[in-house]
């Protein structure tokens, strides 16, 4: 991930953080709302501080990027919004792991809000698609 999409996805995340701290306010001082946006925050500097070549930042890279801007799917934008809120002690390791999963998944849904299509209907099919196949769950 280069060094504007990581500034991208900080950005994201802290905007996620203020939107937290905000519903602290109007949810009578919810001590939750301030873990997930402390949590939030510090998942931001731990992204910008990871070396280059993370694979987990080249998996968000491929799958939740688009012209430098980090664009999160549906299920990605809920997990960030969720970070630490119930767990507290969840990890940031752990969870930019999850979060490229999600991505992932996030990624092979797009388009296909009715399900599989019949051979042939399908548009983002690998043969409608040059080639190019959604990307494959992590092991």
């Amino acid at each position: 991930m280069n060094v504007h999409a990581r500034r991208s996805m900080a950005e994201y995340l802290r905007q996620i953080a203020a939107w937290r701290r905000s519903r602290a306010e109007e949810y009578d001082r919810d001590e939750r709302n301030l873990v997930a946006a402390a949590g939030l925050e510090e998942l931001a500097a731990y992204i910008l501080d990871l070396p280059e070549d993370d694979e987990r930042l080249r998996i968000l890279n491929e799958v939740a990027v688009t012209h430098d801007e980090f664009t999160p799917g549906q299920q990605t934008s809920y997990e960030v919004g969720r970070f630490r809120f119930h767990y507290a002690e969840t990890s940031l390791d752990g969870f930019l792991t999850h979060l490229g999963e999600i991505a992932i998944a996030d990624s092979n849904e797009r388009g296909r809000f009715a399900g599989r299509l019949p051979e042939g209907d399908d548009p983002w099919a690998p043969e409608a698609t040059n080639g190019q196949r959604p990307r494959e769950p992590l092991a």
